[in-house]
């Protein structure tokens, strides 16, 4: 078995993975996050004689732009100096995950990452700026959730694949206050821009994959873009509303992915960065000061390293700080601060 069909990424792996819990596949054994809040919290109250631990100290400093990798070969959330050449984690969170894909990140700080566990539907973890434990989980409207982005209200928003909906959660709240139906199928990729736009990747079993694209408050799409859309995954809007979209592979094959550029307003691609060895384009994420960042997985014949890659600006070539160390399987990007509000 190659590392690529190893990898367990409901996103990659097609549409009766993702949707395992519908179809009733026999699946390996696993913990619920119902028991996450009980282990994480009551059962510590016992343990230390009915009183409460002290608040978790910051398990990293931060004093530079923050760049968030969720790997799904072990579980984590690693996080690094964004401005660093290949740098080393500053931490790792592993607690509340469980085969984490998409992470978002708001104007606090506060880390939201999807899981898919292959046994139940997932949910969404937070993490305060600076923590590894999680202090929150969102399960209510959750089904196989596969990207999340933060609006300029601090609302989260998640794609939900085993549904085909995305849902919104206003700030602070567990519970969904808008669904979203019209125009989805195999939801993967979410960004907003600063208007308050929508933007959601499809990957549908049949029919033309899309990017669908909806104005502030609407549940029906403006307008689709499927010019250069091939084999969609991440995709993100940068500070002038420049779209841009991963392309996993190529024409259903095993040929290289690609990142598609799409300028404000447009429909047509103005720019493509192309990969050479590497394969599985996955998600995408960009800073403040426009630096792109890309997810990307080896063609499993050679020796290329799982990697987060690096661009500046109007280029086409990555920079020489890219990311790798205990980078394995990526499947999302977080950049703090974001970009929105």
């Amino acid at each position: 078995m190659t590392s690529l069909d190893s990898g367990r990424f409901a996103l990659s792996v097609g549409v009766a993975a993702a949707m395992l819990a519908g179809c009733g596949g026999s699946q390996p054994p696993i913990g619920t996050p119902n028991a996450m809040p009980q282990s994480r919290a009551i059962a510590t109250h016992a343990e230390h004689g009915g009183s409460w631990m002290l608040p978790e100290k910051p398990a990293y400093k931060v004093t530079k732009p923050l760049l968030y990798v969720t790997n799904d070969s072990g579980n984590g959330v690693t996080v690094y100096h964004a401005s660093a050449k290949d740098p080393s984690p500053l931490a790792t969170i592993s607690d509340g995950l469980d085969f984490p894909s998409g992470g978002c990140i708001d104007s606090q700080g506060t880390l939201y990452v999807a899981n898919q566990p292959v046994s139940n539907g997932g949910w969404i973890s937070e993490y305060p700026l600076g923590k590894t434990k999680a202090s929150a989980f969102i399960k209510d409207g959750i089904s196989t959730p596969a990207f999340c982005a933060i609006d300029g209200n601090g609302n989260l928003w998640v794609t939900n694949i085993s549904t085909s909906n995305v849902t919104e959660y206003l700030h602070g709240s567990k519970k969904p206050h808008t669904v979203i139906t019209n125009g989805l199928d195999y939801p993967v990729g979410i960004a907003i821009d600063d208007s308050g736009s929508l933007y959601v990747a499809n990957r549908p079993v049949s029919g033309s994959p899309n990017v669908a694209i909806y104005g502030r408050g609407s549940k029906t799409p403006t307008r689709t873009i499927t010019s250069g859309v091939i084999y969609p995954v991440g995709i993100a809007v940068d500070a002038h509303g420049t779209l841009y979209v991963t392309n996993e592979q190529l024409s259903g094959s095993r040929s290289a992915g690609n990142v598609e550029e799409y300028r404000a307003g447009r429909s047509k691609p103005s720019r493509k960065i192309s990969f050479n060895g590497l394969y599985h384009p996955l998600a995408v994420t960009v800073g403040k000061n426009g630096w792109l960042y890309v997810a990307v997985w080896p063609e499993y014949t050679n020796s290329n390293p799982f990697a987060v890659l690096e661009y500046r600006p109007r280029t086409v070539d990555p920079s020489s700080r890219m990311v790798t160390e205990s980078v394995s399987y990526p499947q999302g990007l977080a950049y703090y601060p974001p970009l929105l509000p």
